[in-house]
């Protein structure tokens, strides 16, 4: 089964009426994953910036209800900070952003793409990545 780390801002657009803004690439593997054919790896710290951003934009969505959702979906596996992910945290000094850098880190632990369009993670080259 083929599995990808998802950023947050992929996850969010997913998640909203925003999907139009994915790539047709990116629709099509969460189709995938919705029959069963593809598997998110979905760090922790997605989470807790989803919260933020729904947060910031005024509660669009049912937080709770979603992180429900969520972990129930087979196709999404929550993957916690640990000691390990500090360490490669250490060598990611490419990245600047802090979050970027600890999700790249899960990435590299994964050792599956990283969905994103973050241009820092993009261009750092330290993961391997799939444009949305």
């Amino acid at each position: 089964m083929k599995a990808y780390v998802v950023d947050t801002q992929i996850l969010w657009w997913h998640l909203t009426t925003d999907q139009r803004k994915l790539s047709r690439t990116v629709r099509r593997i969460f189709e995938q994953a919705e029959r069963g054919e593809a598997l998110f790896y979905v760090p922790v710290l997605v989470l807790v910036e989803i919260w933020d951003i729904n947060h910031k934009l005024g509660h669009p969505l049912n937080f709770r209800h979603l992180l429900q959702v969520l972990l129930q979906a087979s196709q999404f596996v929550f993957i916690p900070l640990d000691v390990s992910d500090v360490i490669v945290y250490g060598e990611l000094s490419a990245i600047p952003d802090s979050r970027d850098r600890i999700i790249a880190a899960v990435t590299r632990k994964m050792d599956a793409p990283l969905i994103t369009t973050d241009q820092a993670i993009i261009k750092s080259g330290v993961v391997a990545v799939i444009e949305a």
